[in-house]
């Protein structure tokens, strides 16, 4: 529903958030002398070409009509993120927006993630919508021959000679993991030119394309109740569980976790249901006694 109040509040505050020098403009001054933190009213009519008084009718909902026409200019100065730009446009129309403000959703991740990742010493990495690397670890690093990463993981899996010997049973316990992701992918991004060239590719190979064809593919994830076998270059063979986290407002982004067991495929473990019995973190090192030295 429309919210004049939440609406103002919003923009107002993504104003106070950039920097005039940024953008070439000298910052005002109010009457007592002081620096107005932000972005103006004058400084945003300059930016975007409007008559006077325009902007401020906007930000306080007083304008006759506010649609995504006039308030998308607005959030590209402003940098609006993607829920920034999903609640401007509920407040001043009462609708959600009916496409994102990036014609690229789901290619930017943000960078606390990556703090996320250098946090763990499972095999890990981040992925954006497309399935290109953003980024990885040292633990992932040496899946690959000579620690050489591929630039985009589905095209590996998919099509890479390697991967067929690396993700044992190659073509019963991964191809059909992963085809309907793809498919899934395409569907729900048909202007993302990576997407777009990995299918033509895909379609090029025999075993892939026919599996990619199968109208009988439903599109699945990765579960984290299920494993499957893996030969790792350096630890042998084993089972990879795969635990896949979405960044919050990156559509199509993942954080995965491969939990690698060698030898035999782990037994699995009933779910976890709160409420929780205690924290999770690792025990505490014992220091020994007193003076690094052995007791007597």
């Amino acid at each position: 529903m429309r919210n004049r109040q939440a609406l103002q509040a919003l923009l107002a505050r993504a104003r106070a958030r950039v920097d005039p020098a940024d953008l070439g403009l000298a910052p005002r001054a109010d009457p007592r002398g002081r620096r107005v933190q932000g972005l103006t009213h004058e400084h945003m009519t300059l930016l975007l070409g409007w008559p006077e008084h325009k902007y401020g009718y906007v930000e306080r909902g007083r304008l006759a009509h506010i649609g995504t026409d006039v308030l998308a200019p607005i959030a590209r100065i402003l940098h609006l993120s993607d829920h920034e730009w999903e609640a401007v446009v509920l407040y001043a129309t009462g609708l959600l927006p009916a496409r994102p403000l990036d014609p690229r959703p789901g290619t930017a991740i943000p960078r606390p993630w990556e703090r996320v990742l250098r946090s763990t010493g499972e095999i890990a990495y981040l992925n954006d919508v497309a399935w290109d690397v953003v980024a990885y670890n040292t633990a992932f690093a040496r899946l690959f021959r000579d620690e050489d990463v591929p630039r985009n993981t589905m095209r590996w899996m998919l099509l890479a000679p390697e991967a067929r010997t690396t993700l044992s049973d190659w073509e019963h316990s991964w191809l059909p993991l992963l085809v309907p992701q793809l498919r899934h992918a395409v569907s729900a991004n048909p202007h993302n030119r990576t997407l777009a060239r990995l299918q033509a590719d895909v379609r090029r190979d025999p075993v892939v394309a026919a599996a990619y064809e199968s109208p009988s593919a439903e599109f699945m994830g990765p579960r984290a109740d299920e494993s499957r076998p893996m030969l790792h270059p350096e630890l042998g063979p084993g089972w990879v569980t795969m635990c896949a986290a979405g960044p919050f407002g990156v559509p199509g982004g993942r954080l995965i976790f491969l939990l690698f067991d060698a030898g035999g495929r782990p037994v699995p473990r009933p779910p976890l249901f709160a409420p929780a019995p205690g924290p999770v973190d690792p025990a505490p090192v014992d220091p020994g006694p007193p003076g690094g030295g052995e007791t007597a």
